[in-house]
């Protein structure tokens, strides 16, 4: 009898398991900016309604544990501080993305990472090293079901994320490779988020990534003590990658595995809005700088993008009623991006959308189909880096200014933030909420601390900041009382 070959999920249990892979400097130098990024996207969230919904939620619930929910102090287990802090990490839209993706992949891997460390009483070496690995298994995944980008119904961070914070889980829990993979095809079980949460539950759309963290963790519970899954869930024709899109292209998720790194492919963000919108962003605050817009403003702004955000309206949506619809109303993110210069988490707050002078540019600014951009769309939307386009023209003294803009500063891997950079970005995120020697504190432990030093310092870092809690009342650092 030949033997039974090797599934794609055992593949990944034995990268998982794998503690003497030689992981390059630059690559665990870049884990520690995406850790410091997505701490600071958790804990910029944490004073948002939604944000203290998901804490009061948490802690409501009880329970005893060692790992840190954001901004509350005590302990919780992994699997719900995950639940809350992976939720917080891509509430502002804020968090990194991965593009050969089209998925975030730290606000699910590094919550995993920091709840699993302070669980098992990992070091920082050994966070950094799931994180790595975590971003490789979730971005892979994520690979394979991509193609055609506007195809599936499923929203690919929450699909993908169960299987990254599987692996992280996994890596930190010390798994043997047959339980490694075993963890991650429970958690494929558990695979979820529908996409029309884009369009009228933007509320849930980051709780897809607190319940990928959630689910991980427990399906490497699970595995630890011997539950087991389908191992061929990956290559199967009623399996993983089969019902997440049109072209399943399973053999992705091992090609390079330990070589090429997701964690180098992923961008930080500039902008607070969905990714689909950088382009367009970034070519109104060009257009800005160059003939001072927002002191003369054209009667009319024209955003030329591809038909696929042409005809979504989610898109096209004016005066929106929340932050969850501004971040992806292009009209909206382009007037406040004239009006401030600026499209961060100051221009997604209530008062700004209520703003009179982002409403009287709003009304300047045209979106439509650029054939130009169009073309561009269809001809490279399977490339690994495809970013979707777009197009600013407007008129000035008789004369038509026209510019294109086809990848997004910050998010592309020829245009990525410097480590400065994303420092300045972190405090500008957590500034409502930590002090500058608290700040200090984080980027010092984060960027600085020793592999060998425990990982738990980080965490407790996160939740030093509470100054009173129960049950029925959460107040922040701030004093605000949540409702």
């Amino acid at each position: 009898m030949s033997e039974r070959s090797e599934t794609i999920a055992e593949g990944l249990g034995r990268y998982v398991a794998d503690r003497g892979q030689a992981i390059p400097l630059e690559v665990r130098s870049r884990a520690r900016l995406a850790v410091l990024d997505t701490v600071g996207c958790m804990i910029g969230a944490s004073g948002t309604e939604s944000g203290r919904r998901i804490l009061r939620y948490i802690a409501g619930r009880g329970g005893s544990g060692t790992s840190t929910a954001v901004g509350i102090a005590g302990g919780f287990r992994a699997e719900d501080a995950g639940l809350a802090n992976g939720t917080l990490a891509h509430l502002l839209e804020f968090d990194d993305g991965h593009r050969p993706s089209d998925n975030h992949l730290g606000c699910v891997v590094v919550p995993a990472a920091l709840a699993m460390a302070e669980e098992t009483g990992a070091t920082v070496g050994e966070l950094l090293d799931a994180v790595i690995v975590g971003y490789d298994v979730m971005g892979r995944t994520g690979e394979a079901t991509l193609l055609t980008r506007d195809s599936s119904k499923f929203h690919g961070t929450g699909t993908t994320g169960v299987f990254g914070s599987a692996a992280v889980a996994a890596r930190l829990l010390r798994l043997d490779a047959d339980k490694a993979a075993q963890a991650i095809v429970i958690a494929g079980t558990a695979a979820a988020g529908p996409k029309e949460t884009l369009k009228s539950g933007q509320e849930s759309k980051p709780l897809h990534a607190g319940r990928a963290v959630m689910n991980g963790i427990t399906s490497s519970y699970l595995a630890a003590e011997g539950f087991t899954g389908p191992l061929p869930l990956f290559e199967s024709e009623i399996g993983f990658c089969a019902a997440m899109c049109s072209h399943p292209r399973p053999e992705m998720i091992l090609k390079d595995l330990g070589t090429r790194y997701s964690l180098v492919e992923s961008g930080f963000k500039v902008h607070s809005t969905c990714g689909m919108l950088f382009t367009t962003l970034d070519g109104i605050l060009a257009a800005r700088s160059r003939h001072d817009l927002h002191l003369e403003l054209p009667d009319e702004i024209r955003v030329g993008v591809p038909s696929w955000l042409v005809d979504d309206p989610v898109f096209l949506k004016r005066r929106p009623s929340s932050t969850g619809e501004a971040r992806f109303s292009i009209p909206y993110a382009a007037a406040a991006g004239i009006v401030d210069g600026e499209v961060t988490l100051r221009q997604m707050t209530p008062e700004k959308l209520r703003d009179t002078r982002i409403a009287l540019v709003e009304d300047r600014i045209t979106v439509g189909l650029d054939d130009e951009i169009e073309d561009v769309f269809l001809r490279t939307r399977e490339d690994p880096f495809f970013y979707y386009g777009a197009s600013i023209e407007y008129d000035r003294d008789g004369e038509t200014f026209r510019s294109v803009h086809l990848t997004p500063h910050g998010y592309d891997p020829d245009d990525l933030l410097s480590a400065e950079q994303v420092i300045a970005k972190f405090r500008a995120t957590v500034e409502l909420h930590l002090d500058a020697a608290a700040q200090d504190a984080l980027i010092s432990h984060i960027l600085e601390a020793g592999d060998d030093t425990p990982a738990a310092a980080i965490a407790g870092l996160m939740g030093a900041r509470s100054v009173s809690f129960d049950a029925a009342s959460f107040t922040t650092s701030g004093g605000e009382a949540a409702r």
